[in-house]
């Protein structure tokens, strides 16, 4: 916390955004993800993505995860989220990809996998790919979070011939940014204006716990949640009680429902009312960070993947390489110690998503 921020003026802050927040929860439809059911078809409260449900990949063909195969298996080397924007790339967040000096994570050290809803084991039919190259946005700022998107090319194509559709069927499918649709989908909202609550998708294999909370606990089927967008000047005044800036690049969502460590680089999506499949789904964002996970009176920040800065990197398919030496990231230091996706953030004022 800021010590030029008094106790009173956040909690008068906090409750301000939370009154807003919860309204527009209440006034939404069903909180549960839009998702087939898990195992057994339970309903587990304050599942991660904290107070999600099961989901079946052919709901987000487009999600994958990422881990260290060095580590056996992607349930025990898995670090953060993905998302499948073309045959042999992948869009997640730069802090996935990069140490906490800035070091690149060589490509070695990272797998991409796709098609499963499980961990371990992963599903038939789904893919193990190799990654050829990781780079980041050369303006991504470590210590605002501002342009936080990478970018991986893949060592074989995940598909051959036409791109696979987004049915509901196929397990392996791209879903590649829109800018216009996603502008469309989600302009009055952020700006305040939206006269009932537009409610998003995140989706991943992220912790189950909200913070405070026990001991991580990581889940190995992905999961997924219904989140609100959050406008854009509630989201900043939330953040100023930490010294976070909320830059253009970056919308906020959620409420008590939330993404948490392990989900970052995944994607935050929305479709039209009524769809039954992804085939409507726009991307909006990625999963960047958060103060905790699920605390009041702060959403989650995502990427904004329709800032027209980042859907020009994501064009431009990593044609700058960073010259920096390859390194292990933080996340993955992390993950190999058994604290998957958690790490204080810039200055220790809360905690960052590092959802790897």
């Amino acid at each position: 916390m800021n010590g030029h921020v008094t106790a009173l003026q956040h909690l008068r802050v906090a409750a301000a955004v939370v009154g807003v927040l919860l309204s527009a929860v209440a006034g939404s439809p069903s909180a549960q993800a839009r998702t087939a059911q898990g195992r057994g078809g339970d309903r587990v409260a304050h599942a991660s993505i904290v107070d999600g449900a099961p989901a079946s990949i052919s709901e987000f063909p487009f999600q994958v995860a990422l881990y260290d195969p060095r580590l056996g298996s992607p349930a025990k080397g898995f670090f953060c989220g993905g998302v499948i924007i073309g045959a042999t790339r992948v869009a997640t967040a730069a802090h996935c990809l990069l140490g906490e000096h800035g070091q690149r994570t060589a490509p070695a050290e990272i797998a991409v996998l796709a098609g499963s809803s499980d961990l371990e084991p992963p599903d038939p039919g789904s893919v193990i790919d190799p990654v050829a190259q990781a780079t980041v946005d050369p303006a991504y700022n470590s210590l605002s979070s501002d342009y936080d998107v990478g970018l991986l090319r893949l060592a074989r194509p995940l598909w051959s011939g036409a791109a696979p559709a987004l049915d509901g069927h196929d397990a392996i499918a791209p879903l590649a940014p829109d800018l216009p649709l996603a502008n469309s989908r989600s302009d009055a909202a952020l700006a305040g204006q939206a006269s009932t609550p537009v409610q998003a998708t995140v989706s991943g294999w992220g912790d189950l716990n909200a913070e405070p909370g026990p001991s991580p606990n990581y889940p190995e089927r992905l999961r997924a949640a219904r989140v609100p967008l959050v406008a854009t000047a509630y989201c900043e005044e939330a953040y100023t009680t930490i010294e976070q800036s909320i830059t253009p690049r970056m919308l906020c969502a959620g409420a008590r429902t939330d993404s948490c460590y392990g989900d970052s680089g995944g994607p935050l999506v929305e479709s039209e009312p009524g769809a039954n499949g992804p085939g409507d789904d726009v991307l909006l964002g990625l999963v960047d960070f958060g103060d905790g996970c699920a605390q009041p009176g702060y959403p989650g920040v995502y990427v904004k993947i329709a800032d027209p800065a980042i859907a020009a990197f994501l064009d431009a398919g990593a044609a700058q390489a960073s010259s920096l030496p390859a390194r292990r990231s933080v996340c993955l230091r992390q993950a190999k110690r058994g604290h998957r996706g958690r790490r204080a953030s810039r200055h220790h004022r809360g905690r960052r998503r590092c959802k790897r």
